[in-house]
């Protein structure tokens, strides 16, 4: 895989969590308040960070 079909590659165990953690946070803030689209952003980031995760077998 090339570094951009996974970004988050070189961060940390750790730091993908804590970002994966205040990612979701945001995410459902912006579910209840709105715009949608930065909803959508933020889960997609999230899903990258679940990826990397997976790969890494962390979860």
């Amino acid at each position: 895989m090339s570094s951009t079909a996974r970004p988050h590659q070189n961060d940390s165990t750790e730091m993908l969590k804590e970002a994966l953690a205040r990612t979701s946070q945001d995410a459902q803030r912006y579910a209840q308040t709105g715009p949608k689209k930065y909803e959508d952003a933020l889960h997609q980031v999230a899903d990258q960070f679940l990826d990397e995760l997976q790969l890494r077998g962390e979860l």
